[in-house]
C-alpha cells in the first residue's frame, strides 16, 4: 500500500504500539523520521491492521559511491497478536519487495538491542560502520541512536561510511 494511505490505515496500530508514554521512554524519541514510500500491512478478520512495516527507497552513498537501498521501519505488531510470527512474515515480505520489485543493493533497518535477535534470525547482519543522516535542526549528523542492520542483496556491507542522504527511517 502507498506510504501515506498505509499510514492512515495503520494509525490505530501505530498509536497503540507507540503511545505517548512509550515514546517518551525511547532513545529515539527526538528523531525526525522520513515518510515511507510504501507499507506492508496485515489485517485481521475485521479488516483492522494488526501488523505493519514501512519501506523507504533511497539513493544513498556508501564510502562516497552511489547505492540504492530500501529501509525498513516502523515494524509493529498489535500486542494481542504477538508471538504468531507476524513480524517475521512482514520482514520476509519486505525482503521480497526489496529484491524482486525494487532491485536494491541492500536492505537497511535500525533497531534497539532487544529486537536484534529477531532480525539476526531472519538474516539481517550488524553494520559496524558509520551512518550519517539528516535532521532538521542539526543538518547532517552521525546517526547512532539505534543500531543499523543490513540485509545482503546485491551487496553485503558490514563496514564503511553510509550516508542516507536524507532523514532516517
Amino acid at each position: 500500500m502507498s506510504g501515506e494511505h498505509g499510514r492512515q490505515r495503520a494509525r490505530h496500530l501505530l498509536d497503540t504500539v507507540w503511545s505517548a508514554e512509550v515514546l517518551a521512554a525511547l532513545p529515539w524519541k527526538e528523531v525526525v523520521w522520513a515518510n515511507a514510500h510504501s507499507r506492508i500491512l496485515v489485517f485481521d478478520g475485521r479488516d483492522d491492521v494488526i501488523a505493519h512495516a514501512a519501506l523507504h527507497l533511497r539513493d544513498a552513498t556508501l564510502d562516497a559511491g552511489p547505492v540504492r537501498i530500501c529501509g525498513v521501519g516502523d515494524v509493529a505488531t498489535h500486542p494481542d497478536c504477538r508471538g504468531q510470527g507476524l513480524a517475521g512474515e512482514l520482514m520476509r515480505r519486505a525482503v521480497t519487495e526489496m529484491r524482486d520489485t525494487h532491485g536494491v543493493d541492500f536492505g537497511l533497518l535500525f533497531c534497539e538491542p532487544r529486537h536484534a535477535p529477531l532480525y539476526k534470525k531472519l538474516g539481517w547482519r550488524a553494520f559496524d560502520g558509520e551512518v550519517h543522516a539528516e535532521q532538521p535542526r542539526q543538518g547532517r549528523i552521525r546517526f547512532g541512536v539505534i543500531d543499523p542492520f543490513v540485509f545482503d542483496l546485491m551487496m553485503a556491507p558490514r563496514v564503511g561510511m553510509l550516508d542516507l542522504c536524507g532523514l532516517p527511517w
